[in-house]
């Protein structure tokens, strides 16, 4: 026998749960639906060019002065920069040994008379020595002296050729004189300038006349 399971009050059999509803299909897409355009790309934006910024007027900084640092003691080396104190003696000017134009002056004076003598005492004289100027100077008046020396005895000589006999011969012996002595003098004085100049001295002639000083 089979057996039935029971009913209920509305007929339908008990027991058990109840089938659930049979769900339907989703409806399918439509097939010729058409895609959606992609979005048109923006313009780009313009936008104008930016001005540069005028550029800040900056005032110059002053140079700083050098700090003078005094050379240290024991010998060390002053640190760098700064100042530094120069060594005694460098960058001087050497001193010119004026000698050697005394002695070139005297030599042209001895054969060439007061020209040579006139243009060193110009050239020389405000040098700031005043033992070289005075020894220039003694040389021009002693130039100067022989030329007064050669007139007075040329008038000499002129006065004595009136006397009969001796007369032209002291006139000439007086105008030999005249020219030797000077001559010789002159030479002497030639040899002892460099030695005048390194002993302080003036005048280095046997004879002269101060008219130039």
């Amino acid at each position: 026998m089979t057996t039935l399971p029971p009913e209920g009050q509305d007929g339908r059999p008990t027991g058990g749960d109840t089938p659930a509803a049979p769900q339907q299909p989703a409806a399918p897409q439509t097939p010729g639906a058409a895609p959606q355009p992609p979005a048109a790309p923006q313009p780009p934006q313009y936008q104008p060019p930016q001005q540069p910024a005028p550029p800040q007027y900056q005032p110059p900084v002053p140079p700083q002065q050098p700090q003078y640092q005094a050379p240290p003691a024991g010998g060390q080396a002053p640190p760098p920069g700064g100042y530094q104190q120069p060594q005694a003696g460098y960058a001087q000017p050497p001193v010119v040994n004026p000698i050697g134009n005394l002695q070139l002056n005297y030599w042209l004076s001895v054969f060439f008379s007061w020209l040579p003598a006139l243009i060193f005492f110009l050239i020389d004289k405000d040098k700031g020595d005043q033992r070289l100027r005075a020894l220039h100077a003694a040389n021009l008046n002693f130039a100067l002296l022989r030329i007064m020396a050669v007139f007075a005895g040329y008038i000499l000589a002129a006065i004595f050729a009136f006397i009969p006999y001796v007369g032209p011969l002291i006139g000439g012996l007086l105008i030999a004189a005249v020219w030797i002595v000077p001559f010789v003098f002159h030479i002497i004085a030639a040899t002892r300038v460099a030695q005048a100049y390194q002993n302080g001295q003036t005048d280095p002639f046997i004879v002269n006349l101060p008219m130039i000083k």
